[in-house]
């Protein structure tokens, strides 16, 4: 399929997981990706599947590494058609032992840098009458014990999809967000719980979903390939769940 030649892409957190799925269904079907996140090998490695795909390493709750991106797909493209807003935190800590470390960090990723990558680029999608599609988390309406500050952070990223997509309608743009439920990638392992830890929360969310099991990132990449499309054109404002009924 080639249903986003001619198009260009940005994901955030494109070095793993959802992201590189999501990046990679996106070339796939013949899209320009370009990818930022954090680890430079992580992203050559997602960069890897395609000649079309290109990547930038940097911290983007920092704004000259927004600065720097918006400035290369200005230079190298001179478009942008769709935006992932995927990067992402998750921690799983009770109320008692939060930090204020801890919730600075996940609101910062989440949502400041969700917000202000948003505002960075949205000229550009204004230009293309492009989309918007953000990562919310169905841990917002299964409340999950333990994630109250991630809850939180997709809780605005939810409402921040529904007045994005009346305030931009009138620009074309479309602003959608993905629900996502357990997907098989790294983000437990970039919390502090240990390995036994990590197993008994996965196992006690697994138990959760209805289908029984946790999806993985292509089942993501291809919702949100369809969000992208043309396909979707009368669709905005919408939260789709992807969860194995987690959310349900």
């Amino acid at each position: 399929m080639k249903g986003f030649e001619d198009k260009v892409v940005l994901v955030t957190g494109g070095g793993t997981g959802i992201g590189r799925g999501v990046a990679r269904r996106f070339a796939s079907e013949g899209a320009k990706v370009f990818l930022v996140g954090l680890d430079e090998e992580e992203l050559k490695e997602s960069a890897a599947f395609d000649s079309k795909m290109a990547y930038m390493a940097g911290d983007i709750t920092k704004d000259e590494t927004l600065d720097k991106v918006t400035a290369e797909i200005k230079s190298r493209y001179g478009r942008l058609d769709i935006l992932v807003n995927n990067a992402g935190w998750a921690p799983v800590t009770p109320l008692a032992t939060v930090k204020m470390e801890e919730y600075d960090k996940v609101f910062s990723i989440n949502v400041r840098a969700l917000v202000n990558m948003t505002i960075h680029v949205l000229p550009l999608l204004k230009e293309s009458r492009g989309n918007i599609i953000n990562m919310s988390s169905a841990v917002c309406e299964n409340h999950l014990l333990n994630m109250s500050m991630y809850a939180g952070t997709k809780a605005a990223v939810e409402i921040f999809t529904k007045i994005w997509a009346k305030e931009l309608a009138k620009d074309g743009v479309r602003v959608n967000a993905l629900s996502i439920g357990s997907i098989e990638t790294p983000i437990y392992g970039k919390t502090d719980l240990s390995d036994g830890d990590i197993q008994e929360h996965i196992e006690k969310v697994t138990a959760m979903i209805p289908q029984g099991h946790f999806g993985k990132p292509e089942d993501v990449a291809a919702v949100a390939a369809f969000l992208g499309s043309e396909e979707a054109r009368f669709v905005t404002g919408s939260i789709y769940g992807v969860d194995g009924g987690l959310g349900a």
